[in-house]
């Protein structure tokens, strides 16, 4: 019985060295299952490109704008005055201060705007930003503007109105002010309805709509973007303003030759713009240049017809165009299992091994990798937070 019991212990030593060997030789390696988004993208720069125009100065002087940089104004408003004279500073900042205020007066809720209790104005914060989403969804972007200047004014308390101010005490100190200035003027009103801007680059009339549409990559690569700062103190025929269709802008960039190659014209994609942070835009390509094989890139021209505040006052940023987006699970192709037809995952749950069917809806070649995520109403449905087997099949 010993000899028995000795042989017994011996083959079960020896069934775990053998095993355990081959254990330690070839683990089984797995991957938790996280649920995230992934997408498809590249990082590159663009130019923006819009209908605009531009109003010069009819006289040398100083200039007071009635209209603030990014605002709305329809046809025929006035944007600017242009005095012969000198005007002080403190004269126009306060007329500036003023305007802001009468902005901000047009909200209900802008006389209550602006707190010395920190918690009170992130909430008005708070609301402010409400109310610009439901103007989003409700197509309404003629507040846009204002409630961007209820923001700023929270923010740094300035222009704030005053306790017992009023739109016509505001609008008598306003009269008053101008009525004291003694300059001859020059008004200049708009032409066509739009957003204002004061930033003039040169580049209105070169990167129009019309234009862009023949580009190829020398001509990209010429654009010249200079910096044009637009002072309160101007030249007879310098820019002073400038007006900007905002019904429709469009980009444009230049890409490698594959990726042209998935920017069919009419396809969708998204963009996002390092200089204006949170801000995402569904766009469309309207244009692929032609170029010779030696070239390798092309020009690209997007178009966009959703008002975006900050699009109308940039020219140049850093962007990322956004060809697809995932929602799933990333696994090395390994990972992939083919069992009587069906693809799936091997998830391990303590001892035993569990195969889910799954849908691939990704293949990233390059690295290697696929996105997937669970068959609906599968059996076995695959989980967050599953150990996958990504190891040998």
């Amino acid at each position: 019985m010993k000899k028995s019991f000795l042989f017994i212990l011996f083959f079960v030593v020896a069934f775990c060295v053998f095993y355990g060997v081959r254990y330690v030789a070839n683990p089984v390696s797995t991957q938790t299952a996280i649920f995230e988004d992934y997408e498809n993208k590249i990082d590159t720069s663009g130019y923006i490109v819009r209908t605009e125009q531009v109003y010069n100065a009819p006289v040398a002087g100083t200039v007071y704008n009635y209209v603030q940089e990014g605002q709305r104004a329809g046809k025929n408003k006035l944007l600017s005055t242009v005095y012969s004279g000198d005007v002080s500073e403190e004269t126009l900042q306060e007329l500036n201060n003023i305007n802001k205020k009468l902005a901000a007066l047009e909200n209900s809720s802008a006389s209550e705007a602006y707190t010395a209790d920190g918690t009170a104005n992130e909430g008005n914060i708070e609301n402010v930003k409400n109310n610009i989403i439901k103007a989003k969804i409700a197509g309404d972007i003629s507040k846009i503007s204002g409630y961007k200047a209820q923001i700023n004014s929270i923010i740094t308390g300035e222009a704030i109105p005053e306790k017992g101010d009023s739109t016509d005490e505001l609008k008598a100190r306003k009269k008053s002010l101008e009525d004291s200035i003694t300059s001859a003027k020059k008004d200049i009103y708009s032409q066509m309805s739009g957003v204002f801007s004061q930033r003039v680059d040169g580049l209105e009339s070169i990167l129009t709509p019309d234009a862009v549409m023949s580009y190829k990559v020398e001509d990209y690569n010429n654009i010249k973007l200079e910096n044009n700062p637009v002072t309160s103190h101007t030249e007879a025929g310098s820019p002073v303003c400038k007006m900007v269709n905002n019904h429709a802008w469009y980009v444009i960039s230049v890409v490698d030759s594959e990726t042209a190659a998935k920017l069919k014209t009419g396809t969708g994609v998204k963009v996002r713009f390092a200089n204006l942070p949170g801000i995402e835009a569904e766009v469309r390509v309207v244009y692929t240049s032609t170029e010779s094989e030696d070239v390798k890139k092309n020009v690209v021209v997007l178009k966009c017809e959703q008002y975006q505040e900050g699009v109308f006052s940039m020219r140049f940023s850093k962007m990322e165009i956004i060809l697809e987006s995932y929602e799933g699970y990333r696994i090395p192709v390994s990972a992939i299992r083919n069992v009587d037809g069906q693809k799936g995952v091997i998830v391990k749950k303590g001892a035993t091994q569990v195969f889910k069917p799954c849908n691939i809806i990704y293949t990233d070649t390059v690295n290697g990798t696929v996105i997937v995520d669970a068959v609906n109403g599968a059996r076995n449905a695959l989980n967050e937070y599953d150990s996958i087997v990504v190891g040998e099949k």
